[in-house]
């Protein structure tokens, strides 16, 4: 097997190379994830009482361990800080450098803020007039997405920190305390025993709110999703990879056999068997052992630097550079091993047949009426098409190659543009409602006359039960006057604003109407302070994210939500600085920017690996259905120029036939990257707590298109001149 004719092979090590690095990145994503899970003891839930001393009944009830997840926040002028105690027992702290502090003049500070501010162990932190020398900087488990500040105001690693100290420092503080409770349970409970005790706690009257570890955005919940749209992508690459690497080793066997069949016929006739000869096709492996070393190396090299850059806005400690000799066998010896005795059994399929018939290059076709018909439609068919069609005939793999070229480059650019875009759709969709400078909550109702205040609302915590049997159990109950708010709400379907003050019902948001499959009319249980109300969903607005149900004053009322027409709330279009201890929550339009965009460099970062994919494996596929067009079909061409036809009418003829078929493969991944869009955001949306908007994008179809017809036509111009340089005195001396 003569490997300078075996163009296909290149592509069997780079594509080797992209599943290895692929299958590498997103176990290495995967175990960013684990490490808070098993290396930080991480709980089931958070517990939040409608009243103390009640847990201890609760936790032998429901068969669990707990401790207290105390913390006072303190405010100051530059800086925001949640100090929690170092006593933890559930949700542990992991060190990336020092120690947990013991001494009054000790704290320990987050990755983040430590990296934001350049600071590092024996470093100083002022907090109020003091200053605390840094014992150690950690990650927690239950602050994936941090959320230091209680009143809104957006989390900025530069000047929000969470802070651990003793418990003898902590007690110096004299900020309000806020509590809740971190639960983990027994390990003898099943995980469907788990899930039981969750739903009936769910339901207790005396629990406020209760949150599964997979559902708390400031836990898991994030990365999940994350690691979920890896696992898909991962899969979808990985399936049409392999299936392209087992078709380019056949299509490269076939047309090395067809060549040599006549000196291989020879050595069955001397005495060589099919094994014998098929054996030196075991060289295949070596081409796969090689794209998956250069494939785990660059990935092992690259990979956590760029899951470090992703992960850089969550609290997750950093992936290592760790070698790993059992996985490196998985990837690399073992995929060489299988395609090796893959190509030997694809060899010894093909070399089956007897010396004779291999010698003289025949094939032994029976006359049946299909091929009688075929022959007699040949006679009237003009001599291109005969041509053109007999080059597909014998070359049925070679098609299929270049569907797959266009396939490629669709799905992998549509799917890269769409993740590129999604940042921006989400940011779109939240700021489309949003014409005030500052959404302020207070601690009390009061009067708003100092404040341009647009229109008041008013929001109560409370807890949803949906028809599915679902439970959203930390939402929010808002009520607004009417439609002239400076937020808006709407519709998902026309795009058009919903009259808060004609809706007869509540107002749902999409990512709850694909969460638990909600409709226009069904009935949503609303539970506040233990009393339970009853509500049609009247409209399901845009946003694709959010815990808030939206109605208007006069149902509230009617419903009994609301003794008297109050509020505790108001959208303002003053850019007014709000004293801390006057508001419970503030949350600003340049917050909202920042918070909608935050993670706009994961879905970059991940759209630039799948571009990187698409382009490299599609240019490449080209360049091979190309040469192998040329190189199986010199004889094609000769007779067709010694007919008269000229190098633009052979080109025509020829190259423009598979040039239709590629972009059947393009038309083909269309569809395709649509249908896994669809099936991938609507399995997240369910999953996590954002509806990601995915839709047939008609600019990205024609990005897509513009960038993957240019490619091929580029590759067509680069291999015209040895598609025009074939000869009948060349084909004739062969």
């Amino acid at each position: 097997m003569k490997l300078n004719k075996q163009y296909p092979l290149v592509l069997v090590v780079v594509f080797s190379m992209f599943i290895c690095s692929l299958l590498v990145f997103y176990l290495q994503n995967l175990s960013s994830v684990k490490n808070v899970l098993a290396g930080q003891n991480q709980q089931d839930f958070t517990l939040i009482l409608q009243k103390e001393g009640i847990i201890e009944d609760l936790s032998s009830e429901y068969s669990f361990t707990y401790e207290p997840l105390t913390y006072k926040v303190i405010y100051e002028e530059n800086n925001i800080f949640r100090v929690m105690k170092n006593t933890r027992s559930i949700d542990i702290p992991m060190y990336s450098e020092g120690v947990a502090p013991n001494k009054m003049s000790e704290i320990a500070i987050d990755q983040n803020f430590s990296k934001q501010n350049g600071l590092t162990v024996g470093d100083s932190v002022d907090i109020g007039n003091t200053s605390y020398f840094i014992s150690g900087v950690f990650t927690l488990p239950d602050a994936v997405t941090p959320v230091v500040a209680d009143n809104g105001i957006t989390y900025k690693s530069t000047n929000q920190a969470f802070i651990l100290c003793s418990e003898d420092l902590y007690s110096t503080w004299d900020e309000l305390e806020r509590i809740s409770y971190s639960g983990r349970f027994s390990e003898h409970l099943s995980e469907k025993q788990k899930q039981i005790f969750l739903e009936k706690m769910l339901m207790n009257t005396s629990v406020k709110s209760i949150v599964n570890k997979e559902d708390n955005p400031q836990i898991l919940s994030s990365l999940i999703a994350k690691e979920k749209m890896f696992k898909v992508c991962l899969i979808s690459a990985l399936c049409f990879l392999i299936l392209t690497i087992v078709i380019l080793l056949t299509t490269s066997i076939i047309q090395n056999i067809n060549e040599k069949k006549s000196d291989m016929g020879v050595f069955k006739a001397l005495g060589y068997t099919t094994v014998q000869i098929a054996k030196k096709y075991l060289v295949v492996g070596v081409f796969v052992l090689i794209g998956g070393i250069i494939g785990y190396l660059t990935s092992y090299i690259i990979s956590p630097l760029f899951i470090n850059r992703i992960n850089s806005t969550f609290l997750v400690p950093n992936v290592l550079q760790k070698f790993d000799p059992v996985q490196f066998i998985l990837f690399t010896i073992i995929p060489a091993l299988f395609f090796s005795i893959l190509a030997f059994g694809i060899a010894a399929f093909i070399l089956r047949k007897p010396p004779l018939e291999m010698i003289h290059n025949a094939e032994s076709v029976k006359l049946n009426i299909f091929v009688k018909r075929r022959q007699k439609i040949r006679k009237t068919i003009p001599f291109k098409k005969i041509v053109f069609k007999s080059i597909i005939a014998n070359n049925i793999l070679l098609v299929l190659l270049a569907l797959l070229t266009g396939f490629m480059a669709s799905a992998n650019l549509q799917i890269a543009f769409s993740l590129q875009a999604m940042a921006d759709k989400v940011s779109s969709l939240t700021l489309k409602g949003v014409e005030y400078e500052s959404n302020v909550r207070y601690n009390e109702a009061k009067a708003m006359e100092s404040l341009d205040s647009g229109i008041p609302y008013y929001a109560i915590d409370c807890r949803f039960e949906f028809p599915n049997g679902n439970v959203l159990n930390n939402g929010q109950f808002m009520t607004l006057s009417n439609s002239s708010s400076l937020f808006k709400l709407y519709s998902i379907q026309k795009q058009d604003n919903i009259d808060i003050s004609e809706q007869e019902g509540i107002v749902v948001n999409d990512w709850m109407r694909k969460k638990y499959d909600l409709s226009i009319g069904d009935t949503v249980k609303i539970y506040i302070n233990n009393d339970a109300y009853q509500l049609p969903i009247a409209a399901i607005e845009q946003s694709v994210y959010g815990e808030i149900v939206y109605s208007n004053i006069e149902i509230a009322n009617k419903y009994g939500i609301l003794e008297k027409e109050e509020y505790n709330g108001v959208f303002t279009d003053d850019n007014v600085e709000f004293d801390n201890k006057q508001h419970i929550f503030v949350s600003k339009q340049e917050d909202i920017i920042d918070s909608s965009s935050q993670q706009k460099g994961t879905y970059v970062a991940l759209s630039f690996l799948f571009i990187i994919i698409g382009l490299a494996l599609s240019i490449l596929t080209i360049s091979i259905v190309v040469k192998v067009i040329i190189s199986s079909n010199r004889k094609y061409f000769a007779l067709m120029k010694a007919f008269g036809y000229t190098d633009s009418e052979c080109n025509r003829i020829v190259l423009s036939g598979f040039r239709i078929i590629a972009y059947i493969g393009f038309i083909i991944g269309t569809i395709y990257a649509i249908i896994l869009s669809k099936f991938l955001f609507d399995a997240l949306a369910k999953s996590s707590t954002m509806a990601i908007p995915m839709t047939p994008d008609v600019k990205v179809i024609v990005l897509s298109l513009a960038i993957f017809a240019v490619s091929y036509e580029v590759i067509m111009l680069i291999y015209k001149k040895g598609f025009n340089a074939v000869s009948v005195q060349e084909v004739m001396m062969k």
